[in-house]
């Protein structure tokens, strides 16, 4: 009870932990180290669990499931299909949570009639297309950028973003393709459980009430 009672405090707190910690050393009676060892601990427990969640996923996607080892100096060999795509930075053999760095979707149903509702299809190749909030980038106008996944635009307008989108200074992050390992979980029109935008919305979800906070390079849920 005194640990889930802290932990939402930390919470409320805005997930500050040094606010959380001037406000608990005057409300229980446990020293400063004390609150933070068990904050930290709910902390990397809820973590656990997100992994946890992610690795029961990608078994259940099994079949319809698809790992990409970006390569250096190489494009990425993006699957055909539409779905959910999830981008983290290889850092050793197993998932860390701190590694994921965006999610993402492709494919939508839209509604063309009052009688009829069609699965526009967009594949994932077509994010190498997009150069806001991130680019993958692959042409030779990157310079020493090509090949890598940079994000935080400079611009907040898309319309000025596009046009210094190859400057060595147009977003605050870029990481080459051989740091990076993006997975794709393929959804199709005919999916019995999901939708692209239902399973965006699960992972970021999850990771939200993880965490308090998005992935890196998402801005909304």
């Amino acid at each position: 009870m005194v640990m889930s009672y802290v932990y939402k405090q930390y919470c409320i707190c805005s997930y500050d932990m040094e606010n959380a910690l001037d406000f608990l050393e005057d409300e229980i009676d446990f020293t400063r180290e004390e609150i933070k060892d068990m904050i930290q601990y709910t902390i990397d427990e809820n973590h656990k669990k997100f992994i946890k969640y992610y690795n029961s996923l990608v078994d259940k996607f099994k079949y319809n499931f698809y790992e990409i080892n970006c390569k250096k100096n190489k494009q990425i060999d993006w699957p055909k299909e539409s779905g959910v795509y999830v981008i983290w930075i290889k850092t050793g053999d197993t998932l860390s949570f701190d590694d994921l760095i965006y999610v993402g979707m492709t494919g939508k149903f839209k509604r063309v009639s009052e009688c009829e509702v069609l699965f526009n299809s967009g594949s994932f190749d077509k994010r190498k297309e997009r150069w806001t909030p991130y680019r993958f980038c692959e042409s030779d106008k990157d310079g020493k950028n090509k090949f890598s996944f940079r994000y935080g635009p400079l611009e907040k307008n898309t319309d000025k973003q596009s046009k210094i989108k190859y400057r060595d200074n147009a977003y605050k992050t870029t990481i080459p393709y051989n740091k990076l390992m993006v997975h794709c979980f393929k959804i199709s029109e005919f999916s019995e459980d999901y939708t692209p935008g239902l399973l965006e919305k699960e992972i970021l979800t999850k990771y939200l009430k993880s965490s308090g906070n998005l992935p890196p390079v998402n801005n909304e849920l």
